[in-house]
């Protein structure tokens, strides 16, 4: 998000008449620093999982540039697309159950906004895995975790630790 939010800053610099620049800039830049140690934060809240922990499953496909800038596999999605209006066949739950056991996932990450009810069938299958909210589709309530982009960042980098660890 710091890479878009700089390009963000030079087109609107580049192309936008009338802003007072400096303004602009000083309030991108000081964002951009704000992600920039979210980043750092994220990376430290993460460190302890080694690389038998670092295995996701979601509830949809929405984690991978997050599981590529830090280190994760996501071994599979409950509704195997990036949009919740898909759906999942009978043949790709048992699948997956199977996986989350030979893996031995301790959770299945689900989107604040979206149902369970795919991921339960799946726990009550599997067994003994944990249901852990993200925020993933929209922010949260204020004093949710998930008001802005950087807590809700930091929280699911949290809830993602402690699942897995």
């Amino acid at each position: 998000m710091a890479i878009a939010a700089d390009g963000i800053l030079d087109f609107i610099v580049d192309n936008v008449e009338g802003i007072d620049t400096d303004a602009v800039t000083e309030s991108a830049e000081s964002y951009i620093a704000e992600l920039e140690a979210l980043d750092e934060d994220v990376e430290s809240t993460l460190a302890g999982l080694d690389e038998s922990q670092r295995v996701l499953v979601t509830n949809h496909e929405v984690y991978g540039y997050f599981a590529d800038r830090y280190d994760f596999e996501v071994v599979g999605a409950v509704i195997p697309s990036g949009s919740t209006g898909d759906s999942a066949d009978a043949q790709a739950l048992a699948e997956l159950a199977e996986t989350i056991e030979d893996e031995g996932v301790p959770a299945i990450f689900s989107d604040t906004s979206s149902s369970d009810e795919l991921i339960e069938t799946l726990v009550a299958e599997v067994g003994d895995v944990e249901i852990v909210e993200l925020f993933t589709e929209s922010l949260g309530e204020s004093g949710s975790g998930g008001a802005t982009y950087v807590e809700m960042i930091q929280t699911n980098a949290d809830r993602i630790a402690e699942a897995l660890g």
